[in-house]
């Protein structure tokens, strides 16, 4: 190879290189920056982004004709003011020309909530039913057969069988074995669209006709309620509810929130995250409220008046996410059969647009907790995290490695899904 037909090659490599730096720093820059910013009425904020890059920041106000511009570090903090109640947006450029992204700044009032911390009892019903996994048939002639391998995929949710719409398990079955077709028609829904696809049943040794699939229709679990508002809307967990073996979202069509009962506590160890052990309290005198929304943020609905039994009647205020300050904080849970609010360290804020229930990087430090639970573990999600008197957020992920480290998600987060 000449020496001249080598630098072209490094050049080009260099070349590509710089500008795969380029695309991917920007995007790690955009995703850093907050999709929305809530103000109070009347307030100077300070906002750090912690990026190392000079913007220019161009507002227009939505109920003027003017427009203003300012170039700002984005490594310092940068400060907005709030001299009305107009909400605007913000056109955030790298060197003046270059869009990142537009952010809108809603001035509004923070809320007022009940705060929770109490055990709840999670049951949900799913949209169709759930496909956890294809599996094979032995059938009279003593084969093996996957009448819905490459057809069916775990995640799936069926939906309809030959134009009925299938709402339990028996039902779906009982519907393959009486039908006189030798093919069934499904409707199924599949990450978010609707398909129709054919398949057919074979006989297995017992006769029965059976299309080979594992299936849910409902799922079980605790949890911890995070807040009720003044409409009683309720959130819950700070992250969403998802099948244990597909590990995708449940597709719910109904759910309902109980009491529970805690049992007892299985310390989490390094690499294996404990669990809160107990059982919910079926029946209409423990219901407290209907569950209408699984989202990647927690569970939302409204609740009973019932609930207010077990909560403090006395509301807080919620804070924003430029609010929150690393340092002492607690959050507010129920272990030793009583709530309590345990100390921790906020260590870290982050605005990472791609990971919203991450927001809040906390340490455990209260000898008690740690003591009774190792740390944070399974059943504690939705525990409020309280900071000088306000919700900040709720409890979300604990660390493997690292039980007395976890995740939160900031309170705002949580109240844009009401």
């Amino acid at each position: 190879m000449t020496k001249q037909k080598y630098r072209k090659i490094l050049t080009a490599f260099l070349f590509f290189s710089i500008i795969t730096g380029c695309i991917y720093y920007i995007h790690f820059i955009k995703i850093n920056i907050p999709d929305n910013i809530y103000i109070a009425p009347y307030e100077n904020e300070e906002i750090d982004f912690n990026i190392p890059f000079l913007g220019t920041f161009t507002v227009e106000d939505e109920h003027k004709d003017s427009i203003a511009a300012a170039s700002v570090n984005l490594m310092n903090s940068v400060s907005i003011d709030t001299s009305g109640n107009t909400s605007y947006k913000m056109d955030i450029r790298l060197f003046g020309f270059i869009k990142l992204k537009e952010v809108n700044v809603v001035v509004k009032e923070p809320e007022s909530v009940y705060v929770g911390g109490i055990p709840i009892g999670i049951h949900l019903e799913t949209k169709g039913i759930l496909i956890v996994d294809t599996g094979n048939i032995k059938t009279e002639a003593g084969e093996k057969e996957s009448p819905s391998k490459g057809i069916l995929t775990s995640g799936d949710y069926i939906l309809e069988i030959n134009n009925i719409k299938i709402t339990d398990k028996a039902q779906m079955a009982d519907i393959i074995q009486n039908s006189d077709d030798d093919i069934v028609n499904m409707l199924i829904n599949r990450n978010g669209e609707e398909v129709n696809v054919k398949i057919s049943p074979v006989k297995d040794v017992e006769n029965l006709r059976k299309i080979g699939v594992w299936v849910r229709d409902d799922c079980q679990g605790l949890g911890t309620l995070t807040y009720v508002d003044d409409n009683n809307r309720f959130g819950a967990l700070g992250h969403a509810i998802c099948e244990e073996n597909t590990g995708c979202n449940v597709s719910i069509e109904n759910g309902y929130l109980y009491t529970a009962r805690i049992w007892s506590i299985i310390k989490g160890q390094k690499g294996k995250p404990g669990e809160v052990v107990g059982s919910i309290n079926y029946g209409e005198k423990n219901n407290l409220g209907i569950i209408k929304k699984n989202t990647s943020k927690g569970i939302y609905g409204t609740v009973n008046q019932s609930i207010f039994a077990y909560l403090d009647n006395n509301k807080v205020y919620t804070s924003y996410k430029q609010n929150i300050k690393t340092g002492p904080a607690y959050i507010r849970s129920f272990v030793n059969g009583e709530i309590k609010d345990y100390k921790i360290i906020i260590n870290n804020i982050s605005f990472n647009e791609k990971e919203k229930n991450k927001g809040i990087i906390f340490e455990i430090i209260d000898e008690n907790l740690i003591e009774t639970t190792n740390g944070i573990i399974q059943g504690m999600s939705g525990s409020p995290i309280l900071q000088d008197g306000r919700i900040i957020g709720a409890v979300t992920h604990v660390f493997v490695n690292d039980p007395e480290k976890g995740y939160g998600i900031f309170i705002e987060n949580m109240l844009d899904e009401n």
